[in-house]
């Protein structure tokens, strides 16, 4: 029996075992860590909205986030239609919106452009064990050919963007038992500022009383009433008022009572509104 080549094949062994357990366990090696992620279940942790832009004031009133995700997985898109993120998804969204919005280049100033009159800002947010991260841009879309703000902050924006196309594409409609709902005065098809409120095409339409069962609030100094309601007033908004899918402002005109004439739409409101 040949003793040295024994020898020879336990040092062997002994010195793949170490190699195997300084991988994993051994001391002064730090595995990496893997980070929780065990976001609130009732609450959005991504979210992309629109606001701004040369929009009337009843219509931005109305607008909806393009997109909220929330911690179950529910995922609504213009608070219109409806879908669902299974774990690995929403792990994969939240995670990948919060290494864009961390990286380095994220925190580039924007280059200096020329303004954009009356341009949307897109805000883009996303939580985090740690906080949440956000970026607020203005005329977002219209300086991305200039490149004046860093490409990572597009990569996250279009993250959310593939998701909403996603779920505007399964056409599930979302309800809710709450709406809001929203009415703009009309003075000869113009606020009383001179400022057109609402686009419709065709302002010489039938005028239909106000629903009684729908109050709404005093008017703010730009004309503007809007009303947040659940129970059966919402119920009597839903089946008596006309509902702008396309936020076109195409609404309806109704007479009130007091002669007056008002322009009106109504969207579902979402679980954290």
């Amino acid at each position: 029996m040949d003793h040295r080549l024994t020898r020879r094949s336990l040092l062997a062994g002994l010195l793949a075992a170490a190699t195997l357990s300084a991988c994993d366990g051994t001391p002064g090696v730090t595995p990496t860590p893997t980070q929780s992620f065990d976001p609130p279940q009732d609450e959005p942790i991504a979210t992309w909205e629109l606001t701004g832009g040369l929009t009337a004031p009843g219509i931005a009133a109305l607008r909806p986030p393009r997109l909220v995700v929330y911690g179950d997985g529910d995922a609504i898109a213009d608070a219109t239609y409806r879908s669902r993120l299974d774990p690995d998804q929403l792990r994969t969204l939240a995670n990948g919106l919060a290494d864009d919005l961390r990286a380095g280049a994220s925190q580039k100033k924007p280059t200096p452009t020329p303004t954009i009159v009356d341009a949307p800002v897109t805000k883009v947010t996303v939580w985090t064990p740690a906080g949440p991260l956000s970026f607020t841009a203005e005329g977002f879309d219209e300086l991305k050919p200039d490149r004046a703000y860093p490409d990572i902050l597009y990569t996250a924006r279009d993250r959310l963007a593939t998701v909403h196309k996603t779920v505007s594409a399964t056409a599930q409609p979302y309800l809710a038992t709450r709406v809001r709902v929203v009415a703009v005065p009309v003075l000869q098809g113009q606020a009383g500022t001179g400022t057109p409120i609402i686009t419709d095409p065709s302002p010489s339409a039938t005028e239909a009383p106000w629903p009684s069962d729908i109050n709404l609030p005093a008017p703010d100094n730009e004309g503007l009433r809007r009303a947040d309601l659940d129970g059966d007033p919402a119920r009597a908004a839903v089946r008596m008022l006309t509902r702008d899918l396309d936020q076109r402002g195409a609404w309806p005109a109704y007479r009130m009572p007091d002669g007056t004439t008002l322009r009106a739409s109504w969207r579902y409101l979402l679980p954290n509104e």
